[in-house]
């Protein structure tokens, strides 16, 4: 089974957010935040998920959340 990872899910506007938050529940994505104001769900869920996620009607976008790493704080390096 593949690592879950994070994802940003956008919505299209085509169907309500709720609707469509419990949609993306039932394929399996493990939903953290609903971020209604502006139109999107993060969460966690592997690539396979993920991919069936994009299909799915009122879903404009699914993005991988980029890693961030800052490194200690005395670290000679910091950007």
């Amino acid at each position: 089974m593949a690592a879950k990872k994070r994802w940003t899910v956008t919505m299209s506007g085509e169907k309500p957010l709720s609707e469509v938050t419990k949609h993306l529940r039932e394929t399996g994505f493990d939903v953290d935040q609903v971020l209604d104001v502006i139109g999107c769900v993060t969460g966690t869920a592997n690539d396979d998920v993920a991919a069936r996620l994009r299909k799915l009607p009122g879903v404009a976008a699914v993005e991988a959340e980029p890693g961030i790493d800052i490194g200690p704080p005395d670290a000679p390096i910091t950007w």
